[in-house]
């Protein structure tokens, strides 16, 4: 039996950092995110031995243990091997190979949605007691962020899961509410149209950033771009619901002054010269991705200035990034050979 599985990676518009503990649990948190036609996809095999043989693509990694209790942390593939030792444990022998459609750190949340296929296809073989999307969610966020120590908030897991255009809330003590914007098919192709993705090359470790913030929550000028921020994720729902493109752009590029506040690591000098040739090329607003400090940039452009915009951030050193919309979330699917 051979289990395949698909998750997708997400694009954020606003409320990132809002997420993260312990903001959330105190003043609630929302997200504002769509996924893409980019995915992170996972194969579990079963041997017919009791070996547990893992590959990684991207890290050109090959590990093989005897038994699941010869698998340590220690930095090679700690993201399958979580999720080997912390899913139901298979009686048989396992092969597990893993792959991502974009290279890590790309700010597209990439590490949460390989956590996701990874999990979707162990899930896959519980049958009855296969765990819902919800249940998913929090544990590739417990495995991430607990069990191996990386900073970040809950809004990639969720996203991946679930799969489409969605508005998430956060309110502390594990509780998340994925709320499914629904916007009409003119708007979604509109908005799918203007916007330009672009990477712009390897970011820092997201967890130092996102460290940086953590020790700021308690600062007043912190508080107050985290609020505004929650405040713009708010707005911007209810202008993609009404079909206002425009002025979703528009409050792209206020998110983007409020994320800048966060610290001081999210932005520099490149990415700076980026986002002002955007904008004097067409673009209304744009952003990171991600935490910050590299990975993916995206932009929302006046119609039929996307192509322009693309072309001077290509010039700029930028890479653009061709991609639809994914509405489908975590796919797994049995292959019999």
């Amino acid at each position: 039996m051979i289990i395949q599985s698909r998750a997708p990676l997400r694009i954020s518009f606003a409320g990132g950092g809002t997420d993260i503990s312990p903001y959330c649990e105190k003043y609630g948190g929302c997200a504002l995110n769509a996924t893409i036609n980019k995915y992170a996809w996972a194969t579990l095999k079963l041997r017919k031995d009791k070996e547990i043989h893992i590959e990684s693509y991207d890290f050109k990694q090959n590990l093989v243990f005897k038994s699941i209790r010869e698998i340590r942390y220690d930095g090679k593939l700690d993201l399958i091997k979580a999720v080997v030792k912390n899913m139901p444990h298979i009686k048989t022998g396992i092969n597990v190979f893993l792959r991502c459609d974009v290279i890590p750190k790309s700010g597209l949340g990439s590490s949460a949605a390989a956590f996701v296929a990874m999990i979707g296809a162990f899930n896959y073989l519980l049958g009855e007691e296969r765990l819902g999307n919800y249940e998913i969610a929090e544990l590739a966020y417990d495995l991430e962020r607990n069990k191996l120590g990386n900073k970040g908030g809950r809004q990639d897991q969720y996203a991946s899961v679930f799969g489409g255009i969605n508005f998430i809330e956060f309110e502390g003590n594990d509780f998340a509410r994925v709320n499914p914007i629904r916007v009409l098919r003119d708007h979604v192709l509109e908005l799918e149209k203007n916007l330009v993705l672009v990477n712009i090359g390897e970011r820092e470790k997201s967890g130092d950033i996102i460290l940086d913030q953590v020790h700021r929550f308690k600062d007043k000028d912190m508080l107050i771009a985290l609020k505004k921020t929650k405040e713009t994720a708010i707005e911007m729902k209810h202008t993609l619901a009404r079909g206002d493109l425009d002025h979703f752009g528009n409050l792209l590029h206020l998110a983007w002054q409020e994320k800048k506040k966060f610290s001081k690591m999210i932005s520099n000098e490149y990415i700076d010269k980026l986002y002002d040739l955007a904008l004097k090329h067409g673009a209304l607003g744009g952003k990171i991705t991600g935490a910050g400090g590299g990975g993916h940039m995206l932009f929302y452009c006046r119609p039929n200035h996307e192509q322009m915009v693309s072309q001077v951030l290509r010039d700029a050193g930028a890479k653009a990034v061709d991609f639809t919309f994914d509405m489908n979330g975590l796919e797994t699917w049995e292959v019999n050979k």
